[in-house]
């Protein structure tokens, strides 16, 4: 199936990869009923991913999260993996919380606990590393590629990152559905906050998944160009924009931690938590200190106070930890009533322009797209880029 996806048009069979997000979805349910056992064997066998079959009579078989969690594919993803690996001490280390939350050997005591910290872990520590693997699949495939031949994979890698950062739940709207309730993916989640930190475009959806999309077409027209060194660099810019939302949440959550009690069992804190280890070993490469105290506000102890040093100082510690880890100019984050995470911090050497503006990195690729010989493949591929781009710009 090549189904639109939030706008961006697959060129290859990518549907049954973007239901990952079902997986997601179904396992969350279970988990939030208290049917671990179910949602294990959903998590360790598979429900939506259906593998790529040549012909409709091969016997059907599913890709399962607990595949994608432990698969050797992802030392691919460097220097990511390695990065994840070391901080967390583990190597299947989102395969180890997700098993040990179903089975009931993990710290958190509710349901809708456990709901969360597998949800927040599947969604955006596995399938987020493995759309960051298909990326950097990409690029090596692209610097290995015959010049005579191309890149003529079954499953275009760019595709599958796009379907993994997006989603079958979003549906083919520009942008994602508008009801915030359909998504699990990186694009959900940058949506669901950008009305709250004031990052929507004049589409009303997140200015951060605009430039994804603008970023993955793109990619997808450098490989078939066989451009490495500019698909290089819209596969980094890809990963870290699509930290915006992660962040986003994460101070909002902060915020509205800081006020639960010792004793709480809410949700909440296993979502901070989850996000927030989805960014810690970024910020932990660069500055083990800043790790360490966002850990000490957003890692959960039960029996301590949740946030002690208060939701505005942790958004200031997120915001400077974004910019640092990923130098990305820190007012894609925007702000919100109580917290602006940008305060203090400064960086001349990060990329990407304010919030709800056309950033540096979408004027770069607007303007090597026009400058750029186009081969008739390389024109099919971008079309609705360049609509995109245009109608973004204008």
């Amino acid at each position: 199936r090549r189904p639109s996806l939030a706008g961006f048009i697959p060129l290859t069979q990518v549907g049954n990869v973007a239901g990952a997000d079902l997986d997601v979805y179904q396992i969350n349910i279970l988990a939030s009923l208290k049917s671990y056992t179910f949602a294990e064997m959903m998590y360790m066998n598979g429900a939506n991913i259906a593998k790529y079959r040549e012909n409709p009579n091969d016997p059907l078989s599913y890709v399962s999260l607990h595949d994608i969690a432990t698969s050797s594919e992802r030392s691919e993803a460097q220097p990511f993996f390695d990065i994840y690996v070391a901080y967390n001490n583990e190597k299947d280390y989102g395969d180890k919380v997700i098993r040990n939350a179903l089975s009931g050997n993990s710290k958190w005591a509710s349901a809708a606990q456990i709901s969360a910290i597998v949800s927040s872990t599947a969604s955006f520590q596995i399938l987020f590393l493995e759309a960051v693997t298909k990326l950097k699949i990409a690029v090596r495939e692209c610097r290995d590629a015959d010049p005579d031949v191309g890149v003529n994979p079954t499953l275009n890698p760019i595709d599958e990152a796009a379907a993994l950062l997006i989603g079958s739940m979003e549906g083919a709207k520009l942008g994602g559905s508008a009801d915030l309730e359909d998504g699990k993916l990186i694009y959900n989640i940058a949506n669901r906050h950008a009305f709250q930190f004031n990052t929507l475009n004049q589409f009303q959806y997140s200015d951060s998944v605009s430039t994804i999309e603008d970023l993955l077409f793109a990619a997808r027209g450098e490989l078939d160009a066989l451009d490495c060194e500019n698909l290089e660099r819209s596969a980094e810019a890809i990963v870290k924009y699509s930290m915006v939302g992660i962040i986003q949440a994460c101070i909002q959550l902060a915020v509205s931690n800081e006020d639960l009690s010792e004793f709480s069992t809410s949700a909440d804190l296993a979502m901070g938590e989850g996000l927030a280890v989805s960014i810690l070993p970024l910020i932990h490469n660069v500055d083990p200190a800043l790790a360490t105290s966002i850990e000490t506000n957003m890692i959960r102890v039960p029996g301590e106070e949740p946030v002690p040093d208060g939701g505005v100082a942790v958004g200031k510690m997120l915001g400077k930890g974004f910019t640092k880890a990923l130098l990305l100019h820190c007012h894609n984050l925007g702000s919100i009533s109580r917290v602006n995470p940008c305060e203090g911090v400064v960086c001349p050497e990060c990329t990407g322009g304010k919030t709800g503006s056309v950033s540096s990195a979408k004027q770069t690729k607007s303007m090597w797209w026009l400058s750029s010989t186009w081969s008739s493949s390389w024109t099919t591929t971008m079309g609705g880029g360049l609509i995109l781009v245009f109608s973004l710009v204008l």
